[in-house]
């Protein structure tokens, strides 16, 4: 019984690493501000305090060869490149991961031109890479609310403006070399050729892509009774291989109008193959070898022109679509007698459009409004069948299948308004309107449908508040509320490699709410020395996305009863326990929603270029976030976090350019505390490791750069303790104790990029 005590701790504490990462973080921002308020100068040349602008002779003794080499030299950009970067990775279906449906207002922190880029697959991301340093005629930081912006942001905002009118042309080439430790190198390229004919500019771009991955893991797996029973060793290697074509297509037209296009065609295959070797008292030596093919195509694009007395019209556009396969073989007595014991296989197919419009007008000098609407129809179509049996001799059986089909058409009205009160106090409001209607058809091998058809509405106000105290010093206020993208994935039934267990689909899941209370407080040091901010924020969650208990329950009479709380309130015999277990799917569990939930914290972040050591040209930035959440726990009713999301999350980058010779260096640091995940049976705690990476850059010559990138440094991913039970997780009938720890190669990645 001890183990279900130590299984279930409300959180983990804080480890001395963590606590002595956050102090340093800490300590270099407070050490920072201190010194650069002690000789602080309002430069006070800016004519508006919230926007920092970078001409392209400031990075000229950078000699970039991209603009993704700009923006990194530009103090507080760092941290959102970053996001971004994770956000990509991410996943999750909840308001807090994915913000705003569609396109929505509150987009990317980085725009071209004043605008976003009209695409989902085909991202920003990928866009920084690809333009020429030569093209960038200035690098706008935008702090707070703003007018004349295609998003409304609470935080920064990144505007490049390009240069027009030249007929000059450049080509961008990348041939990169990743190799980890004890395995082959791999190659990748890129070539992106950009220019202007007239009032056309272009950008016209081809990538080969390879990644090969690794890690490790050891598991010792101890009994009930803490006896140690067994080992297993666990090697993973994946390759991949892909082609990625990008087109970015702009026209001026003579009266103003302006016509943007992208495009995006990207073909991937991937194989995965695990070891799963074992040794102890049941020991059993298997291979997963998992296939993956993807095609992907994305037409996006947007249109301004100015529509009279109706002011500016814009209208964006995307059109995408996708097609997944997945197959899986599960191989059984690997070095005996092998055999294929199980057999998997999904199908994908994804599509979606969004069509979003808008008039813009200047109420007067002060004022301007936006209205328009929004139209997305999303469909998501996937099937998954798993095959099993116990010998070579049997056949194979029905283990698990799953066929879903959704359609999901929203639609959206929204005003935006944005008031400059006075020079330095800005308030922009919003109210959007959402009205979609989701059809989910679970279509069974004998032709019968079950079908759910589901209609929403939410109100969506959003209120923020810029106040720049001084030139220096700005005050941010906002309240919105945010309802997230589902992720269609949830409604189908897929097994989950990891927990070595089915996860059932649910179609009755709906999307997440919150409202968020964000207040803002940044300071931003003298000549182009860096800021630091410091954020508050609270949010509250409706239909928080979690895992819930699906279990059908009896009581004493075999009669069905609702929900596992009146359930365990009748004390249940090991016959009842039994009943419910032999009755229809047993304790079951799937994705589903949780009434209320909440979270609160702050982000504390600061960047500082180290003029006042006497190295200018070094920049220092760091970045740290305390996150409490609580939400109830549906199988044990305890509250606790949220599932995988760290307590304490801490981020330092360095970057020091010695100009006089062309080279630089520097390197990133990143740290979460422990996390958990936790389903019916089981209870999954885990801390991961310090990421580390260093880099150096050397520029040959003009245009031609040399980045050598030294990654998973620690060697570690992290440890974990998963606690498995034998059937519901409140029985506390503990099954057994995998002790695990993730081992991963060390990386160096080699590139050369340049212009001609």
């Amino acid at each position: 019984m001890g183990h279900f005590n130590k299984g279930h701790e409300a959180m983990p504490r804080d480890s001395s690493i963590t606590k002595i990462t956050k102090r340093l973080s800490l300590l270099m921002m407070t050490t920072a501000l201190t010194i650069s308020m002690a000789d602080a100068q309002t430069t006070g040349n800016e004519a508006d305090a919230a926007v920092v602008t970078y001409d392209a002779a400031y990075f000229a003794q950078y000699t970039p060869v991209t603009l993704l080499d700009m923006l990194q030299r530009v103090p507080g950009v760092q941290e959102i490149l970053n996001k971004n970067r994770q956000q990509r990775r991410g996943g999750g279906g909840g308001a807090n991961n994915r913000g705003e449906r569609g396109f929505g207002s509150g987009g990317d922190q980085i725009l071209i031109d004043g605008k976003r880029l009209a695409g989902k697959s085909n991202n920003i991301d990928d866009t920084l890479g690809r333009i020429s340093a030569d093209q960038v005629e200035r690098v706008e930081l935008i702090r707070g609310a703003a007018s004349g912006l295609d998003v409304q942001s609470q935080g920064l905002v990144i505007n490049i403006i390009l240069k027009e009118g030249t007929s000059n042309s450049t080509t961008f080439w990348q041939f990169a070399s990743e190799t980890k430790q004890g395995h082959s190198p791999g190659f990748e390229a890129l070539f992106s050729h950009s220019g202007s004919k007239g009032n056309l500019d272009y950008v016209i771009s081809g990538e080969r892509t390879a990644n090969k991955g690794y890690f490790y893991r050891d598991e010792i797996i101890f009994n009930d009774l803490d006896v140690n029973t067994g080992a297993k060793d666990v090697d993973t290697a994946f390759q991949q291989h892909g082609f990625k074509a990008n087109s970015n297509l702009t026209y001026n037209f003579q009266e103003g109008a302006v016509l943007r296009l992208n495009g995006l065609f990207e073909t991937e295959d991937q194989t995965n193959k695990e070891d799963r070797i074992e040794t102890g008292d049941d020991p059993e030596n298997v291979l997963w070898d998992r296939s993956e093919d993807k095609n992907e195509w994305e037409f996006g694009g947007d249109f301004t022109t100015n529509a009279g007395a109706l002011g500016r019209f814009k209208a964006l556009f995307v059109i995408n679509k996708s097609v997944e396969d997945e197959f899986v073989e599960r191989i059984q007595d690997i070095g005996t007698s092998p055999f294929i014991y199980t057999l998997e296989d999904e199908h994908e197919k994804k599509q979606e459009k969004i069509f979003r419009a808008s008039f813009t007008k200047s109420i007067n000098q002060k004022q301007t409004i936006e209205i328009g609407g929004e139209a997305a129809i999303n469909t998501f179509d996937k099937s998954f069948n798993s095959l099993d049996r116990d010998f070579a001799v049997d056949e194979f059986e029905i283990e698990a299948e799953d066929n879903v089909e959704i359609q999901e058409n929203r639609y959206e009205i929204f005003a935006n308004h944005t008031y400059n009160i006075s020079s330095t106090i800005v308030l922009q409001s919003s109210v959007t309107t959402e009205f979609s209607n989701i059809v989910a058809d679970n279509v069974f091998a004998n032709g019968d449908v079950d079908t759910r058809d589901t209609n929403f509405t939410y109100f969506k106000p959003r209120v923020n508040l810029r106040y720049d105290v001084t030139q220096s010093d700005q005050l941010r206020l906002t309240v919105e509320k945010k309802v997230s993208q589902l992720n269609f994935n949830n409604f189908v039934t897929r097994y989950d490699q990891r927990a070595e267990e089915f996860k059932f689909g649910n179609t009755q899941i709906r999307p997440e709410q919150l409202w968020e209370f964000l207040v803002a407080y940044e300071h931003r040091f003298p000549n182009d020395g860096g800021s630091f901010e410091i954020e508050g924020f609270y949010r509250s969650f409706k239909d928080k996305i979690s895992r819930v208990d699906f279990t059908q329950y009896y009581n004493f009479s075999f009669e069905k009863i609702n929900g596992s709380a009146d359930f365990f309130a009748l004390s249940p015999t090991q016959a009842l326990r039994d009943y419910v277990d032999d009755t229809g799917d047993s304790y079951t569990s799937k994705s589903g929603n949780v009434d209320s939930a909440t979270s609160y914290g702050a982000n504390v972040k600061g960047s500082v270029r180290l003029g006042f050591m006497g190295v200018p040209d070094a920049v220092l930035s760091a970045n740290y976030t305390y996150e409490k959440s609580n939400v109830t726990d549906q199988f044990t009713f305890l509250n606790r976090n949220f599932i995988r999301q760290s307590q304490h999350r801490t981020s330092v980058n360095f970057r020091h350019d010695m100009t006089d010779i062309g080279l630089s260096y520097g390197g990133r640091a990143s740290y979460n505390t422990d996390g958990f995940t936790a389903d019916i049976s089981y209870y999954w705690p885990y801390s991961p490791q310090l990421n580390l990476s260093v880099f150096t850059e050397y520029n040959i010559m003009p245009g031609i750069k040399l980045r050598a990138e030294f990654k998973q440094l620690t060697g570690r991913r992290g440890v974990s303790t998963q606690f498995l039970y034998n059937d519901h997780i409140s029985f506390n009938d503990l099954s057994e104790r995998v002790e695990k720890v993730t081992r991963v190669p060390r990386e160096v990645e080699l590139t050369l990029s340049g212009t001609f």
